[in-house]
């Protein structure tokens, strides 16, 4: 079901501008929000502490009752389930278990999800241009917002919130159970899609084999884990879409959305976190799959 360069990069891969990345949103979302969470973040993390996870789980969906990733949530709405296969390697073994951090905890209320962590394996292949910093045109970043509106007619899916740094392309998805968010960045590679996405198999940190497909076309679509992050206990699945081309789209699911986050007021580069978001993702792991083919196929 997610890329440790990636997510704990800003889930962005190859390395990409350290002051800009996921990992240093959430990490000063931690630090700057609970230097001053006896005012206005306790009134932030009240309006979107509410929901329980009770009857669905981190997806919304079923959890899979072999993989490791995959902790025991309870009874769970039915979703339809993802068919693609994973790939063919034996999983890695958990170290333990993800604990949020004393000074960013998840909201009062929202159980702690207890996800197993594992290491990630360092990547030998460097993307040529890395995610987020190739800059899309304006009419392929409203393509592909339409093409998530058509594939999830379900959601109502927002229009772009406006950048800060990189060449991010983030907008919400929200349903009855509360506003996350996507995000879409993109790069170039040199060489075979199936080399870069079997180098990439363990770059997160998954404890499963991640899911993958394979597109008649030759686009190779590999789906990861879900990941946990601080501050405020922050759910991240990431997907990779490799086009023969030479075209790398990487694509995060996070569990909040533009009103969690504001520009970072002293570098104004990056963002930082002021609420907590919902308690899980927005999509299942079948809808958030959907995306991977439509996106593939917008130029």
């Amino acid at each position: 079901m997610n890329v440790e360069d990636e997510l704990r990069g800003a889930l962005n891969v190859s390395a990409p501008p350290p002051t800009t990345t996921l990992d240093v949103v959430l990490k000063r979302g931690r630090r700057r929000v609970f230097a001053q969470r006896a005012g206005a973040l306790l009134g932030v993390v009240a309006v979107v502490a509410g929901i329980g996870i009770g009857a669905t789980t981190l997806n919304q969906a079923a959890p899979d009752p072999a993989p490791a990733d995959q902790p025991d949530y309870g009874p769970a709405t039915v979703e339809h389930p993802l068919t693609w296969p994973r790939v063919n390697t034996p999983a890695q073994q958990p170290y333990g278990t993800w604990t949020p951090a004393s000074t960013a905890p998840p909201p009062a209320g929202r159980p702690v999800l207890r996800l197993p962590q594992c290491n990630p394996r360092s990547r030998n292949l460097k993307f040529s241009v890395p995610t987020g910093l190739l800059k899309v045109s304006d009419n392929v970043v409203s393509s592909w917002i339409a093409a998530v509106r058509q594939q999830l007619p379900e959601k109502q899916v927002a229009e772009l919130t406006p950048g800060v740094g990189r060449e991010e392309y983030d907008f919400d998805v929200t349903d009855s159970g509360g506003t996350g968010s996507i995000r879409i960045t993109a790069g170039r590679f040199t060489g075979p899609a199936l080399q870069y996405a079997d180098d990439n198999v363990w770059g997160s940190g998954d404890c499963e084999p991640p899911y993958r497909t394979v597109l008649a076309d030759g686009t190779l679509i590999q789906l990861h884990s879900v990941h946990p992050f601080e501050p405020f206990q922050t759910l991240v699945q990431t997907m990779f879409v490799y086009r023969p081309d030479g075209l790398v789209i990487q694509l995060d699911l996070m569990n909040f959305g533009s009103k969690d986050k504001r520009p970072d007021p002293v570098s104004q580069s990056s963002w930082e976190r002021i609420g907590a978001g919902r308690p899980d993702l927005p999509l299942t792991e079948e809808q958030f799959a959907r995306l991977g083919p439509a996106i593939a196929g917008v130029a």
